[in-house]
């Protein structure tokens, strides 16, 4: 890279000028090439610059899903 003329101190380095040259970037979760400046994947809709949420685990789901079959079968039963 061409080492840029500065006639101040006020100005990026060129290592700043070298690290934040780029306009694209992959999306961590499909591997396709984006523009630095969008906020959401258009190919598979991860959205930038979160972190990855785990899954719920199943434990939780079972519970929720006894919980609001015993609510509906008191309603249920009262009808």
């Amino acid at each position: 890279m061409a080492r840029r003329f500065r006639d101040h101190e006020d100005g990026p380095t060129d290592a700043d000028i070298e690290r934040f040259s780029g306009v694209t970037q992959d999306c961590p979760s499909c591997g396709t090439t984006l523009y630095d400046d969008v906020d959401v994947c258009w190919n598979c809709g991860h959205a930038l610059g979160s972190e990855r949420r785990q899954p719920l685990p199943r434990w939780v789901w079972i519970t929720a899903g006894v919980l609001l079959a015993l609510a509906l079968g008191g309603v249920l039963i009262r009808w």
